[in-house]
């Protein structure tokens, strides 16, 4: 273990600064990508010394033209962690989210998205756990955002038999949470869940989860244990952009997709690569291999194909074309006692980018999960 990795185990007993957690509130303005309603809100924080700044991108409750307006308490709060060379901007999923009752946020980690500032090295990182503390205030920033609201419009529109303010405080309060995360995102988030049991995550979805490398077995179990020591020491040299855009054209409106999203912040190509990133990677699939204790019940999406072919064809339209699915259903048994996996046919790497009906599917499928999970957890 580098010096780095112990200090980031060290920081995970850290507190949330309220001071803080309440500047990013104060300073919030209109998403400039996705325009209004959604609001952004800046989150800073210092690790072992080095300073990262990532976003919370929040669509108001009740914003969506399918919500119910009589609404004032979420069923629940959603907070979506993108993956790799990636950043939120799936208006459909907020907007889905939020007819279903579900207050909605989502986080664009450091380095990435609208949280890279020229001078980063786009999507990079040397722990996993770096991102730990980012996501410590976006779900608190959440919680408590959500909190204000309900307090706020609750105690405004009640009447004389109306509950008390405490009783509408508690109820804020136990609001459940859940948890998405996409490809590395989904990684990210498996791992962070497994290491803050005491919070109450009521939920997780993982839409194709990065457990492994999309490479042959000589190159998983050999090649990457040999790369991770020898990264120890050098975590700055570079492995240049690997992979193709094939994926890339697949989503890509005026290509072979119908999503239009903005190029600048999720490239065609993958950004440079460095060594202290694949052994960060490689650590977290081990973890993952090696077994997680996920204390919530968890939902994996995944397509019921892949496709590696570096030439393009129509595999691509229909398969995942970033990652193998026998990867994912491998990892997916080992980090939980309760984890249900759902093929989705015709899918692609990210379920909810995929063709109507596909997506269509995977969104059934995840909210009357979501449903089932608030159930038992209200039984609890």
């Amino acid at each position: 273990m580098t010096k780095h990795e112990r200090e980031m185990d060290q920081l995970l007993r850290r507190s949330v600064n309220m001071d803080s957690l309440w500047k990013s509130f104060l300073v919030n303005e209109t998403d400039k990508e996705l325009g209004e309603p959604y609001k952004v809100y800046p989150i800073d924080v210092d690790y072992a010394g080095q300073k990262f700044h990532a976003t919370l991108v929040e669509y108001p409750f009740g914003s969506s033209p399918r919500a119910d307006a009589q609404d004032v308490i979420p069923r629940g709060i959603m907070l979506y962690v993108h993956g790799y060379n990636d950043y939120f901007f799936q208006r459909e999923m907020a907007e889905k989210a939020d007819s279903a009752g579900l207050a909605f946020f989502a986080i664009d980690l450091h380095y990435s998205g609208r949280s890279y500032r020229e001078g980063d090295a786009r999507a990079d990182m040397r722990d996993l756990k770096e991102y730990y503390r980012e996501l410590d205030y976006a779900i608190e920033l959440s919680r408590q955002m959500v909190k204000e609201k309900v307090e706020k419009e609750a105690m405004a529109n009640r009447d004389s038999a109306a509950e008390s303010f405490i009783e509408v405080h508690d109820k804020a309060m136990a609001i459940p949470f859940v948890m998405v995360g996409h490809s590395m995102g989904g990684l990210l988030t498996s791992l962070y869940v497994n290491d803050h049991p005491k919070n109450k995550f009521d939920a997780v979805v993982l839409n194709s989860p990065f457990f492994d490398y999309n490479f042959n077995y000589f190159m998983r179990k050999i090649v990457f244990p040999v790369v991770s020591k020898f990264a120890m020491y050098f975590p700055d040299g570079s492995v240049g952009s690997t992979g193709d855009p094939n994926y890339a054209y697949s989503l890509i409106k005026g290509e072979k997709g119908e999503w239009e999203y903005n190029l600048e912040l999720k490239s065609k190509e993958r950004p440079t690569q460095y060594l202290g990133w694949v052994r960060a990677i490689f650590i977290g699939h081990q973890r993952v291999q090696n077994g997680l204790r996920i204390n919530a019940p968890v939902l994996v999406l995944h397509s019921n194909c892949s496709e590696k072919e570096k030439e393009w064809n129509d595999n691509y339209t229909h398969c995942d074309g970033v990652l193998d699915v026998e990867h994912i259903k491998e990892g997916s048994a080992n980090i939980g006692n309760d984890v249900k996996m759902v093929e989705v046919q015709d899918a692609l790497h990210d379920v909810f980018l995929s063709k109507k009906s596909a997506r269509d599917f995977a969104y059934e499928t995840m909210f009357k999960f979501i449903d089932s999970a608030l159930v038992k957890s209200r039984g609890k």
